[in-house]
């Protein structure tokens, strides 16, 4: 009967002990998780920052070509126009 209950005091704490590491392997694998989301968000929102500063720069650099163009445009007129005025 001895051996029987000594037996059943090992299973019982081999139990215990299985249940003790698993419950440690699910905290860590929560966390670990936690952790995951937590630089996943991070990474989504510098995505974002990051694309609304390539916008802004994509938005200037189309405002300066249009600006750019004009000036050229008035500073040098056309060879045309400019052969008529020498022509006259």
């Amino acid at each position: 009967m001895l051996k029987q209950l000594d037996a059943l005091e090992a299973d019982l704490h081999t139990g215990n002990a299985e249940v003790a590491a698993y419950s440690e392997l699910v905290r860590r694998h929560t966390r670990t998780e936690q952790m995951a989301c937590k630089v996943t968000d991070e990474h989504v929102a510098e995505i974002s920052r990051l694309q609304a500063v390539q916008e802004a720069r994509m938005a200037r650099k189309r405002q300066d070509h249009v600006k750019k163009r004009k000036v050229v445009a008035f500073a040098h007129p056309r060879a045309a126009a400019r052969r008529a005025v020498a022509s006259n």
